[in-house]
């Protein structure tokens, strides 16, 4: 199996136990390395948010080998409009639509209610995405 096809297999947004398959290592250490910042992810409520993406990049970087070409920015949000509906959050975040809801009304989420529906902004949600990932990032000076 190649590369890429070992990567098709897995969803876009991962568990600590795909990631744990991923490691070979148990999901304990998967949390605890989530919890240092050693495993990028994103803390939203009591809820590890851990995007393909940005693991395939963080393995990239880490390798022994030469990257196979240069790397742009992991954003995830590159396929979204600039206003995402609930269904866009079930997608991207791997949840469901009651964890998703709840996220929303509890304000995890940035978002607006307007008649009912839940609009939310694409800029509004990469800001909440940067300020809740476990990779920190230093001031420029």
């Amino acid at each position: 199996m190649s590369e890429e096809d070992y990567w098709a297999t897995l969803p876009d947004t991962l568990s600590p136990a795909d990631v744990a398959r991923i490691l070979r290592t148990g999901v304990p250490a998967v949390r605890r390395r989530l919890r240092d910042g050693m495993i990028p992810g994103h803390r939203l409520s009591d809820s590890w948010i851990i995007f393909k993406s940005e693991i395939r990049a963080w393995l990239d970087s880490t390798s022994n080998q030469p990257p196979h070409a240069a790397t742009d920015p992991v954003d995830v949000l590159t396929g979204y409009g600039d206003e995402l509906s609930y269904r866009d959050l079930m997608q991207l975040l791997g949840k469901t639509k009651q964890t998703v809801y709840i996220w929303l009304q509890q304000g995890v989420i940035p978002a607006s209610n307007v008649g009912g529906r839940w609009i939310i902004f694409k800029a509004q949600l990469r800001r909440r995405l940067e300020e809740s990932s476990n990779q920190t990032t230093s001031p420029a000076e």
